[in-house]
This record gives structure tokens, C-alpha cells and sequence, in this order.
């Protein structure tokens, strides 16, 4: 028997906004596989980006506490950024946390990437374990969140969990990663 595709065809997509390079949204009409047309699936396009889980010496993980405007209140995260143009996931994440945080480290390991919505696409998001870390400056960008940092031990980040203290699923995601891959 023949196993028909499940996939959907793009009949067409249409640009509606370009923040480049932030966010680009459009519009696709799309054929189903059951042959029905959709005029106006939505597609938004971010960035892609890295989501640093720093580790101190003391197996501590540093997470900030700050205000996401996205969801109107402050929540517990990481420091992240996106992906510039040239530029691969590493790369990102020594940038991001020498910009954010003013530490270098000698230990950079991927620990997963996703793609953030699969209904929309939105960007590629690479959790990055970051270890052997040392401070060497100052931040040489300060977030416009103004983070304020926080070091946590497992059980503090498994009671943030609980807590829904990480509002983004993102940030509970990355929160989770860490708690599987820390001995």
C-alpha cells in the first residue's frame, strides 16, 4: 500500500511585514493533502538564535531575572541572542556571553537545537552548555531588560520549575536541558 504525504504544498507566500532582521511576517496559501486550500496560513520568521546555560565551578547555573516584554512581567532566563549573519551557533554564544555578561570560557557544547513553533517557524533555538568560565570585563552591552543575575543550584532550578518561575517555554526548556545533562 502506498503511504500518501502528509506534507502541505506553498501554492504561494506573500511578505506582509519585514523587521528585517528580526522578524519577517507572510502570509501562504497552502493545498492540503486532502486537496483543500488555506488562503492565509501565517508564517513568522525570527532569527535564529543561541540560549547559554552557564555553569559556574561551583555547578551553579546562572539565570537572570528581568522583565520580557513579550509577556508583561519579569521571569527567570538565560542569556541569549541571535544568530548574526556569518556567524555559527558557538560563535554566537561567545559574543553573547562576553557582550552579556562579560565572562570568556574555554568550553562551548551544544546541547540541543529546536525550532521554536512548528505551526509558524519562527527561528532555530541551540542550547549551548557553556563551562570553565571566567570574568574578564565588564558586560559590554547591558540588556535593555537590565537582568539581574542569579546563580542556582539544581534543586533552586527544579523549585524555579515548579514554580513556573521560567515563564518562556524556551527558558523552561533550556532550565530542563540543564538539569538532564548536569552530573
Amino acid at each position: 500500500m502506498e503511504e500518501k504525504s502528509k506534507n502541505w504544498k506553498i501554492l504561494s507566500r506573500k511578505l506582509v511585514y519585514d523587521g528585517s532582521p528580526h522578524i519577517k511576517i507572510s502570509i501562504d496559501k497552502v493545498k492540503l493533502p486532502n486537496g483543500k486550500v488555506i488562503d492565509d496560513y501565517h508564517r513568522i520568521e525570527i532569527k535564529d538564535a543561541v540560549m547559554l546555560l552557564v555553569k559556574n565551578k561551583n555547578g551553579e547555573l546562572l539565570t537572570y531575572k528581568e522583565y520580557r516584554h513579550g509577556i508583561n512581567c519579569e521571569s527567570i532566563t538565560f542569556p541569549a541572542g541571535g544568530i548574526e549573519k556569518g556567524e555559527n551557533s558557538i560563535d554566537a554564544a561567545k559574543r553573547e556571553l562576553l557582550e552579556e555578561t562579560g565572562y570568556s570560557a574555554n568550553s562551548f557544547d551544544i546541547i540541543n537545537d529546536y525550532i521554536v513553533s512548528g505551526s509558524y517557524m519562527f527561528s532555530k533555538l541551540t542550547f549551548i552548555l557553556v563551562s570553565d568560565i571566567e570574568k574578564i570585563q565588564d558586560p559590554v552591552n547591558k540588556d535593555i531588560e537590565n537582568p539581574e543575575i542569579i546563580w542556582m543550584n539544581k534543586e533552586k532550578v527544579k523549585l524555579a520549575l515548579k514554580n513556573k518561575d521560567f515563564i518562556g517555554i524556551t527558558y523552561a526548556t533550556g532550565a530542563l536541558h540543564w538539569i538532564l545533562n548536569e552530573k
